[in-house]
Formats: structure tokens, sequence, C-alpha cells
């Protein structure tokens, strides 16, 4: 299911390039506000294992990326949607933390990614990995730049498992969520494909068993919000 979806690198990144301008206030509107509550759980993993340089995967308008500066941790940004982290550049220069290093940003793949082998303390992707166009290579990419003992984060989307949850989650999701996307952004692809890639995504043990076979560790995850969104977390092994 997951390829019946145009996931190539250029399609992707031209559909946010296209709704950047409007993406953090739609993200907000159509979470209703919970998407915040949800990068404060990963964001408080992240604090947990206390790292000195953390890399932001897919991390789009740099929300999550600000919030990891805002706490003191050296972070670099990565996204292939150049308007997006326009958005974000501009965001991270209004604001200071210290004498923490400004948050760096570049455009870039998850499975081709510009660092040196042991580069990280942490890897976070927030709602991105289910557009990675290859996820074995980006997840091997992850692992190469991960220091031993590093961990790695992922916040993303699920079906809920639970009825209720799951019936409330298909009427927003399918058919409310995309019309009030499609509305406000003028797009008519994006807010379509949302729903669609999450359906397709593998969620829970699914995900985590890809994340072991490429040789992480300590692979869990957690539910958020009845299942609405699901908090991964795994490690570099130390040997």
């Amino acid at each position: 299911m997951d390829n019946a979806l145009q996931k190539d690198r250029e399609s992707v990144s031209s559909m946010f390039n296209n709704i950047a301008s409007k993406y953090d206030f739609l993200n907000h509107l159509l979470s209703l506000g919970i998407d915040k509550i949800w990068r404060r759980k990963l964001l408080n993993f992240v604090k947990v294992h206390n790292p000195e340089k953390v890399l932001d995967l897919a991390c789009g308008t740099g929300d999550m990326t600000i919030a990891l500066y805002k706490s003191g941790f050296e972070v670099v940004g990565a996204d292939i949607a150049e308007k997006m982290l326009d958005v974000a550049r501009f965001k991270s220069s209004r604001i200071s933390s210290g004498n923490t290093p400004p948050p760096v940003f570049i455009l870039a793949s998850a499975d081709s990614i510009p660092m040196s082998d042991n580069s990280f303390d942490s890897v976070t992707i927030t709602f991105g990995i289910r557009n990675f166009e290859d996820r074995k290579s980006s997840l091997k990419e992850i692992i190469r730049v991960l220091r031993k003992g590093g961990y790695l984060s992922i916040l993303e989307f699920a079906t809920p498992r639970n009825c209720v949850w799951r019936g409330l989650f298909n009427l927003y999701f399918l058919k409310i969520l995309p019309l009030i996307g499609r509305f406000i952004s003028k797009d008519m692809k994006a807010y379509t494909y949302l729903p669609e890639s999450v359906k397709s995504f593998p969620q829970y043990g699914d995900l985590c068993k890809e994340i072991t076979d490429e040789g992480f560790t300590d692979v869990h995850y957690k539910s958020l919000t009845g299942g609405v969104a699901v908090l991964y977390t795994a490690r570099k092994g130390v040997k």
C-alpha cells in the first residue's frame, strides 16, 4: 500500500513547498492544538538523556528544532522542502537561547544525510517518517550518524486501535480534515495525501520491527491521545 502514494523526493518537497506559508496555522488548527502536547512528550524524552547535539530530520517549519534549541541543545534541522526551511529560518532568527549556538537548517534527505559518522547524540523525527521515500536507507543513515548509545525518537500518526477512537479518527481525518485543509491552503492534494499516508504506513509493532531490523535496540512505542499519535523510541547499541 505504501508504494501507491507518490513519495519521491520531488513530489513530496513540491507538495510541502506549496503549503509552507499556511503550514503552521493549519497544523495547529487541524490538530486542535494537541500537536504541541505531543511534541512536548518527545522533547521530554530527549531531555532525559541530555544530548549535546541533536539532528531534527524532516524538520519542516522548525517547531521541534526550535523547541530543542530553547532547551539548550545544539541542533541541526534537515528537510527536503526549501520553502519550509525558509519559514524555519525566519522563526529561529527571532529567538535567542543564551550561549547555545543557533539552529542550523540544511536542505537534505533522510536517506542521504550530509554529516559524518557518529555526529549526533540524538535524532528526532516529528510527523515526517511516513513521507520518507526509502525508510530502510533512512534508518541506516540515522544509525550511521548517531553516536554509540544515542537515541532515535519519532512522533507519527497512527490509526487508533480502540473502536471509539478509531471511529472519531476516521470521521475527522478522512472526511473533515481534508475539506478544511483544502479550503484554507487552496491545495487540492496535500490534505488528501495526509490521511492516505497514515493509512498506508506501518504502525505500532510493525514500525518497531523495521527499526529493530536496521540494528537499533531498546525499541518501544507509546500511544498518545487514544492512539491518534505514537511516540517511538530506540537506541543505537553501545557495542
